[in-house]
């Protein structure tokens, strides 16, 4: 009789999420991390994304900044939708998403999440990766793929344009 080999698949990603909690419109947050955090952020085309099931496809505004030095990749992210549905529900009042994309697992998000903190604007800011756990894996999934349709692919064409 032949064995049966079972092969398990997880997703790994290489992003970390810190929730954000701000009232501001998502134009105005972004402004305002940039002065905190010295970033530039720009707004990129929106993600299309489907938060539950039954329910209509809705889009998501995207800032998009690339630290050289650092060799990351920042995205703020909204979580709630014009159109009232949510990417994530829990926890409650989670307005936006600061997603940092890694070449490493080398980050402590302690000293951006306390600099995210003096801004008076901001209601609470922390880190959602173990609170997300389970969650996060569907909308990682698709977020990875926009960013590699929206921002990578453009950006690698740029390159091969000069070699």
């Amino acid at each position: 009789m032949a064995k049966k080999t079972i092969l398990k698949l997880q997703f790994e990603t290489d992003f970390r999420i810190v929730g954000l909690f701000c009232s501001e419109r998502d134009y105005r947050l972004s402004w305002l991390l940039n002065r905190q955090l010295l970033f530039n952020l720009r707004r990129t085309s929106d993600f299309e994304y489907l938060p539950a099931k039954n329910t209509e496809h809705s889009f998501f505004s995207v800032f998009f900044y690339y630290d050289d030095s650092c060799r990351r990749e920042y995205y703020l992210v909204s979580n709630r939708s014009g159109m009232g549905s949510s990417i994530f529900l829990s926890p409650p009042g989670l307005d936006y998403l600061l997603l940092v994309k890694l070449d490493d697992n080398r980050f402590d998000s302690s000293p951006i999440i306390s600099k995210l903190r003096a801004i008076p604007q901001l209601s609470a800011a922390y880190s959602l990766d173990d609170l997300l756990a389970k969650t996060k894996e569907p909308f990682l999934y698709d977020f990875e793929m926009f960013v590699f349709q929206q921002i990578e692919a453009p950006r690698r064409k740029e390159d091969l344009k000069w070699v």
